[in-house]
């Protein structure tokens, strides 16, 4: 009995999850990144008990005005970083890797929460050192600082289903849990 229980909470993830990608494309769905997030949204809904993303959902993007998005989002976001065990960063070929709003969240995710953050590569099955070399044209600007420096604590992953589960479950600020450096494949 007590051999079960030992297996269920190993699976079990009470880590919540504050999800940055490149929103700009959310407009063109096919071009974005948001298929990815809304996949992983999907892996919450059908497992509760293993993800907790914490994120802006309920806000319509599209209808969003301009004016008002530095000063509103921005405080939004910072409430939802606060509260955060992690960080996830969604990586593509898709991204503006550019991204003022993404690149603000990295680093305040970074600098002011301590976050440790877990860059997934979407589409991809595997992850190794190589990959990262390969893919650091679609990087944030902010994670190939970061790398660059090693001035933060990063895990890469495969945007799958069963690695991140296990990623996201022991990252944790919170828990005290960082990878080694900035290009810890897990």
């Amino acid at each position: 009995m007590l051999r079960k229980n030992a297996l269920f909470t190993c699976f079990m993830n009470s880590n919540k999850t504050y999800v940055a990608f490149d929103t700009v494309g959310v407009a063109d769905h096919v071009n974005s990144d948001y298929l990815s997030f809304k996949q992983i949204k999907e892996w919450e809904r059908q497992n509760p008990d293993r993800f907790h993303f914490l994120n802006m959902d309920e806000i319509d993007f599209l209808a969003e005005h301009e004016d008002w998005v530095d000063s509103t989002l921005k405080n939004r976001f910072l409430r939802l970083m606060e509260s955060a065990d992690n960080l996830l960063v969604l990586s593509s070929s898709r991204m503006d890797v550019e991204s003022p709003m993404l690149n603000w969240q990295i680093s305040r995710a970074v600098n002011r929460f301590r976050l440790p953050v877990i860059v997934a590569y979407v589409g991809f099955d595997k992850v190794d050192d190589k990959t990262i070399k390969e893919e650091w044209n679609h990087l944030p600007n902010k994670v190939r600082k970061y790398i660059g420096r090693d001035s933060a604590n990063m895990a890469h992953i495969p945007l799958t289903r069963d690695k991140l589960e296990r990623a996201l479950s022991f990252f944790s600020a919170r828990k005290d849990l960082y990878s080694w450096n900035s290009t810890t494949i897990f």
